[in-house]
């Protein structure tokens, strides 16, 4: 059925311990209970997993790093009933009403699922709950879009425990009939041995894996197949990528959708797709003209939400499409992003992707600034691998790019940090950046006072 790392899991294995969850106490006449799974033992959230689909049971994965601590406080904002942790035999009771994490009463609902919290890159982050009915449409959706990969073996180097791994990777796997292998030891020199052994793979796995994988690879062959999610790669990892790549894949979603968009024949980053069958996508006609990309879906959960269903997903972007090309979704930037400076849109990505052509420059992140003048002001933090000074960076960006784009406040840094999937937080970074801005002031006020 599946592997996990070079473990054999067969069908029997799953239908044991479904026998024994269908006897459990927590489940006994109980459709209605939501649970939470942290275990470590991957095969074990599958086996929950799978049982909880079949049962029509609400269940939020949690990845297994988690502290209890931790694991108990997200299952409480979830409106979780029990907590596996650690194992099949440590479950936590939790304090908590029948109240269902999208407002509104758990009791008498007919469509339970996957309940995962977003990643909060724009805001808090928050539960959402998408119904076994909606991902099994996805998981159609997903499989008549991308047709190439229809014979190639997924090698899920992503946590399962998130619906890009699970669903795109998982799921979509055995609903084509091939035989998927997790990896949990994210290990790039054991995980290209497993790529090495399956000539047809199909690595899953984040940009920043991926930029590892192929900086390792041997010079003389090529990475079969790899996708990527989470958030568009920047055009720097895209030029290493795509000569030691056969086939690279790009998808691109979110929390409340799942997959929205599988580009099989990527040829520029911000290119994120054809949207999947099952969604209708609208965005903007041009780069210069991008809109927010919404998307809108025939409801199969219509005693919850009504009979469809539209969702803002807080990203420009733009639609083309011609007869030749079914339409393609093109990413701009996040809404929330965004910088406007005197009135003009300054987006981040490709800003950042020309500050990385230049030769002295490993890393940068973009963000914004309030600004009493202009509204807004773009600031830059950057790493280096060279000796290049602030002011020299910024007179280089001055040649290079829009008066408007260019970074007004730069600052060197060790290093940028990033989520799990890759993906920035520039709010975050905004906000840290604020404070120390404010806590050297306040230093410097406190040194120039007279000493008593």
């Amino acid at each position: 059925m599946l592997y996990i790392d070079d473990q054999f899991y067969d069908t029997d294995y799953f239908l044991e311990h479904t026998r024994a969850l269908e006897k459990h106490t927590i489940f006994l006449g109980n459709s209605s209970v939501r649970i939470a799974v942290c275990l470590e033992d991957y095969s074990l959230w599958l086996a929950i997993c799978f049982f909880c689909k079949s049962s029509n049971i609400s269940v939020m994965p949690i990845h297994p790093s988690t502290p209890l601590d931790a694991a108990k406080r997200l299952s409480k904002k979830a409106k979780c009933h029990y907590l596996f942790y650690g194992n099949m035999e440590t479950v936590v009771p939790l304090e908590t009403n029948a109240e269902a994490c999208n407002g509104g009463s758990n009791e008498g609902r007919s469509s339970h699922g996957i309940i995962q919290m977003s990643s909060g890159t724009t805001g808090d982050p928050k539960c959402i709950e998408r119904s076994w009915r909606s991902i099994d449409i996805e998981i159609s959706s997903y499989v008549e879009t991308l047709t190439i990969a229809k014979n190639m073996t997924p090698v899920i180097a992503c946590p399962i425990t998130h619906s890009y791994g699970l669903i795109s990777g998982l799921l979509v796997a055995l609903a084509r009939g091939v035989t998927p292998r997790v990896i949990t030891n994210i290990n790039p020199k054991y995980l290209i041995k497993v790529l090495q052994a399956n000539d047809n793979a199909l690595l899953y796995s984040s940009p920043t894996m991926l930029q590892t994988i192929a900086s390792l690879w041997p010079a003389e062959k090529k990475i079969h197949a790899a996708m990527t999610s989470g958030t568009v790669m920047s055009k720097l990892t895209f030029d290493t990528l795509a000569p030691k790549v056969t086939h690279l894949f790009q998808q691109y979603g979110c929390s409340e959708v799942g997959c929205i968009a599988v580009n099989q024949h990527l040829t520029q980053t911000m290119d994120v797709g054809t949207p999947l069958p099952h969604l209708k996508v609208a965005a903007g006609t041009s780069v210069k003209d991008a809109g927010e990309i919404t998307v809108s879906f025939t409801s199969y959960d219509a005693d919850i939400h009504g009979p469809t269903q539209s969702i803002r997903t807080r990203d420009l972007g733009y639609l083309e499409s011609n007869e030749q090309h079914p339409p393609m979704l093109s990413f701009v930037s996040r809404l929330d992003d965004t910088i406007i400076v005197a009135g003009l849109n300054v987006y981040p990505a490709e800003i950042e992707d020309i500050i990385l052509t230049h030769p002295a420059i490993a890393d940068v992140v973009i963000f914004k600034r309030d600004d009493a003048y202009a509204g807004q002001r773009v600031c830059l933090h950057y790493v280096t691998n060279a000796n290049i000074s602030s002011n020299e960076l910024r007179q280089w960006c001055a040649d290079q790019m829009a008066p408007y784009q260019v970074p007004q406040q730069l600052e060197h840094v060790d290093r940028i940090n990033r989520l799990a999937n890759g993906k920035i937080n520039r709010r975050l970074i905004a906000q840290e950046y604020e404070a120390l801005l404010t806590q050297q002031k306040n230093a410097k006020h406190k040194s120039a006072q007279p000493q008593v």
